[in-house]
């Protein structure tokens, strides 16, 4: 009988960093959520504890012993887990005024500190205005990495969903037609939620160059 690991018996931090992010499927079958989180036992070089982010958002934390590795490298829970997808067009929609107005912030604070540079504003009044957009910034940055971490989980469920759509439209079943109708209405919502996470994330990676140029230019200085 094939022995199939459970998340207990893997050692080592680099084994635990490949799985982050993985899928996690419960004993159904039924996709949940994905690996958000591992906390390790230093001693042991084992895991303590597992985190799973689950389809409606929330976290699920569970004992490395009950989940394991199929023979697909898939990550499995022995327990059946019952939750929602939740509906995420207010996040989505939340999430493209957030890139929206972090690019807006992003544009304000350079015009801000060309004014400074021209002599057009005191250094009370630069400092006054570029400390409360920096501090919205700060707000909406939080926000859009709360939001991505929130709607990734559902992406995950619509690409299992399309590969079960693929299935049948391969499988050239009387409901194909109907299956393929379906896929090209899911591949339409999957490429304009991409893009659109892809946006936030591209927008997060700027913010990170910035803060590490500036970090450098501080030092030189």
């Amino acid at each position: 009988m094939l022995h199939l690991s459970t998340l207990d018996e893997i050692t080592g931090r680099d084994s635990f960093k490949k799985l982050l992010g993985s899928k996690v499927y419960d004993s159904s079958g039924e996709y949940v959520g994905y690996l958000k989180r591992v906390y390790l036992d230093k001693k042991r070089g084992r895991a303590a504890k597992i985190v799973v982010r689950l389809l409606n958002g929330s976290l699920l934390v569970l004992d490395p012993k009950e989940a394991f590795l199929d023979q697909g490298g898939r990550i499995v829970l022995k327990s059946s887990v019952k939750v929602a997808a939740q509906d995420i067009s207010a996040d989505v929609a939340r999430l493209e005024r957030l890139v929206a107005e972090l690019r807006g912030l992003r544009e304000r604070i350079f015009e801000l500190d060309e004014a400074f540079i021209a002599g057009e504003l005191s250094k009370e009044t630069y400092q006054r205005f570029r400390a409360a957009l920096e501090q919205r910034k700060g707000l909406v940055l939080r926000e859009l990495r709360q939001l991505i971490e929130r709607v990734e989980p559902y992406l995950h469920k619509l690409e299992e969903e399309r590969k079960a759509l693929l299935q049948q439209v391969d499988g050239g079943s009387g409901r194909a037609l109907q299956a393929l109708q379906k896929l090209r209405e899911l591949r339409e919502r999957l490429s304009k939620f991409y893009e659109l996470v892809d946006s936030a994330v591209q927008e997060l990676a700027i913010e990170m160059e910035l803060d590490e140029f500036i970090e450098r230019y501080l030092r030189r200085s």
